[in-house]
């Protein structure tokens, strides 16, 4: 098992329309090192949050997140997960994902260009809309990260 900080997670998919940014106080991810690439993600937040992990946890809905690594310059990874536990530590809730990871950098940038080329872009336009939706992680990939998170939803998370 390889163990890092956790810098940032951001909910993508779940009820909400627009993607959700957790503060974190503190975290840490660790990859398992598993063939089906699990990795576990601990985010220490603080109790008004509790609630929305709670919901999430109660359904075992599995959800999308982005998780940005050692440094808050990396690229984040996105992981299908669910909640596996809520504790509280001192001041603050630990929450604990059970993730799987489904879209690195290198497959980010394979989706966005593959969206651009079904969408007709040609020539000079294809690099220009290419930065421009990297750099816009936002909308500009919700499709795309919705077809990742169809295609995995139920795969690895049979219990």
């Amino acid at each position: 098992m390889k163990t890092f900080k956790l810098c940032s997670l951001v909910v993508l998919l779940d009820n909400d329309i627009e993607p959700k940014e957790i503060p974190l106080v503190d975290g840490l991810i660790i990859n398992k090192e598993e063939v089906q690439k699990n990795w576990l993600i601990e985010a220490v937040v603080t109790p008004k949050l509790e609630g929305y992990f709670i919901k999430l946890n109660e359904t075992q809905e599995k959800f999308m997140v982005e998780a940005t690594i050692t440094k808050k310059s990396n690229a984040p990874a996105t992981f299908v997960c669910t909640v596996k536990s809520i504790n509280h530590i001192q001041n603050h809730i630990s929450v604990l994902l059970d993730g799987l990871l489904v879209v690195k950098e290198d497959d980010f940038s394979d989706m966005i260009l593959r969206t651009i080329l079904e969408e007709g872009f040609e020539g000079e336009e294809i690099l220009k809309e290419f930065k421009k939706r990297k750099k816009d992680r936002g909308r500009a990939i919700q499709g795309a990260l919705n077809n990742a998170f169809v295609q995995v939803k139920g795969k690895f998370f049979d219990n």
